[in-house]
């Protein structure tokens, strides 16, 4: 019985010390990828104060960006976004982070939001940091854009199209934007 019983203690205090660190979902933010089925969601939001790499066995990040909070040497990267990315090199989230140190020459990231992947639609990209607000770079937005217009490759920029999100620097959270607010820059321009 003794057995039993500390068992189930181990199992308690194993849940309970998982939620540790853990910020609580917010229900007041809506989702920015709404119809987006989130995977594993109590595990998702574990994230949130992980601190990247090593990622999680079968995750990586194999897209991000640096997200200045001002020019000194310690703010211009002292936040990122990036992609969460399975064993299949499918992208199934976004992450916010702040910086957290650095092992050797590799920073280290303390995640502070993570948001579904959003759909795409024949044509749709995601862009990462290399967008516009209302015509003023903004490294902290990531939009969906269509390259499914005419002249796409002559384009300079994209249109955002149905959902864009920016990281408030201050509090680590993906917010909402207009995408109607936002262009991104055509990356394949040129030829790349």
């Amino acid at each position: 019985m003794n057995a039993v019983r500390a068992i189930a203690v181990a199992a308690l205090l194993s849940l309970a010390a998982g939620a540790v660190g853990a910020a609580p979902h917010d229900p007041q933010k809506p989702s920015p990828a709404r119809g987006v089925e989130p995977v594993h969601l109590t595990g998702w939001a574990g994230w949130i104060g992980r601190v990247v790499p090593p990622f999680p066995e079968g995750f990586r990040s194999n897209t991000g960006g640096c997200v200045g909070s001002g020019s000194n040497a310690e703010q211009i990267c002292a936040r990122s976004i990036g992609t969460i990315d399975d064993a299949d090199d499918r992208s199934v989230r976004l992450y916010a982070a702040e910086l957290a140190g650095h092992n050797g020459n590799e920073a280290r990231w303390k995640i502070t939001d993570v948001v579904p992947y959003p759909k795409l639609l024949r044509g749709e990209r995601v862009s990462i940091s290399t967008c516009t607000v209302d015509g003023a770079a903004d490294a902290g937005v990531i939009a969906i854009v269509d390259t499914a217009v005419e002249d796409a490759q002559a384009r300079e920029t994209f249109a955002a199209v149905r959902w864009a999100v920016r990281l408030d620097r201050v509090s680590g959270r993906f917010v909402d934007l207009d995408p109607r607010q936002v262009q991104c820059y055509n990356e394949g321009l040129d030829g790349e």
